[in-house]
C-alpha cells in the first residue's frame, strides 16, 4: 500500500481529463437537475438557505415544509450517491458504458445509506466520548472556555474519520463489495498505513472547495437577490448548487478513485491492457 498526494492529485486531474464528457452528463442529471428541481418545487426555498435571513424565520419555514423538505432531501441524496457511484464506476480500468456505469451506481445505493447511518453512529458515539470529559471539566470549574476547546479534537476526529472512510464508495464499485460492515471493514484496511497523510489530504481539498464554493454561491446569492423571490431567483440558486455539485462530485470522485488505485496497486485490467 503507498500514498503519495501529488500523485493522487495528478491522477484525479487525469481522471477527469480522460473522462470529462461522460462524468459531465451523469453529474448533470444526477446532481444538476436535481439541486434546480428542489429549488424550484420547493415553496420558499430561497429564503431558507438565505444566510442573512431571520434564524426563527428560517425555522418556522422549515417546520412547515418538513415534508417536502425531508422528502426532497431524501430523493436528492438517493440521485447523489448514484451519480457519484456511476461517477467511479465511469473511472475504472473496466471502462463500462454510462449505462453499466449507472447501474453499478444504483445497486450501491442501499449500501450507501445503511454505510451513512453506520458512519453517523461512529461519529456520535466518538465525538460524545471525546467531549464529554470537556464538558464535565467545564461544568467543575465553571468556564465555557474549556467547553469550547473541546470541539477541536472532535473537528479533528471528523476529518479523520472522513479520511478513513473515504474508501467506501471505491470499494463498493471496483471490488464489488455491498455488505456495509465489510466495505467500512475494508475502507478502514486500506486507509490505515497512511491514514494522516489521507486525512490531511481530504482536508485540504474540502477546506478548499469549502472557500470557493462559499465564494461561488455569494455571487450568484447576490444576483438571485436581484432577481427578487420568484422563479428566476430560483433558477439561479438552484444552478448555483447543482454547478457546485457538479464540481465536488468530479473532484471527490476523481481523488477517491485515483487513491484506491494507489492503495490498491493496479488492477488486473490495468495490467492486461500494459502487457497485453
Amino acid at each position: 500500500m503507498n500514498f503519495d498526494m501529488n500523485t493522487c492529485w495528478s491522477r484525479a486531474v487525469e481522471l477527469i481529463q480522460a473522462n470529462f464528457q461522460l462524468l459531465l452528463i451523469v453529474a448533470a442529471v444526477f446532481l444538476l437537475l436535481p439541486n434546480v428541481a428542489l429549488y424550484m418545487l420547493i415553496p420558499d426555498m430561497q429564503s431558507i438557505v438565505d444566510p442573512t435571513a431571520d434564524p426563527e424565520l428560517v425555522a418556522a419555514q422549515m417546520t412547515s415544509f418538513a415534508g417536502p423538505l425531508i422528502a426532497g432531501g431524501l430523493f436528492s441524496m438517493t440521485l447523489q450517491f448514484i451519480g457519484n457511484a456511476s461517477m467511479i464506476a465511469l473511472m475504472s480500468d473496466a471502462r463500462p458504458t454510462v449505462g453499466q456505469a449507472i447501474g453499478s451506481g444504483i445497486k450501491a445505493v442501499p449500501s450507501l445509506f445503511a454505510l451513512t447511518v453506520l458512519a453517523f453512529l461512529i461519529y456520535m458515539l466518538g465525538a460524545v466520548a471525546i467531549i464529554l470529559p470537556f464538558s464535565l471539566v467545564s461544568g467543575l470549574l465553571g468556564s465555557a472556555v474549556i467547553g469550547i476547546v473541546g470541539f477541536i479534537p472532535v473537528l479533528v476526529f471528523v476529518a479523520w474519520l472522513g479520511g478513513r472512510v473515504s474508501m467506501a464508495m471505491p470499494v463498493m464499485v471496483f471490488e464489488n463489495t455491498l455488505n456495509p460492515v465489510k466495505v467500512l471493514s475494508r475502507s478502514f484496511a486500506l486507509t490505515k498505513p497512511k491514514q494522516w497523510p489521507i486525512t490531511g489530504f481530504w482536508t485540504i481539498i474540502v477546506a478548499i472547495m469549502v472557500i470557493a464554493s462559499l465564494i461561488f454561491t455569494s455571487v450568484f446569492g447576490l444576483v438571485a437577490a436581484i432577481a427578487g423571490t420568484g422563479t428566476v431567483g430560483a433558477l439561479i440558486l438552484g444552478l448555483a448548487s447543482g454547478l457546485t455539485g457538479i464540481v465536488y462530485g468530479m473532484v471527490l470522485c476523481s481523488a477517491a478513485a485515483a487513491m484506491h488505485g494507489q492503495l490498491t496497486g493496479p488492477s488486473a485490467e490495468a495490467i492486461e491492457d500494459t502487457f497485453g
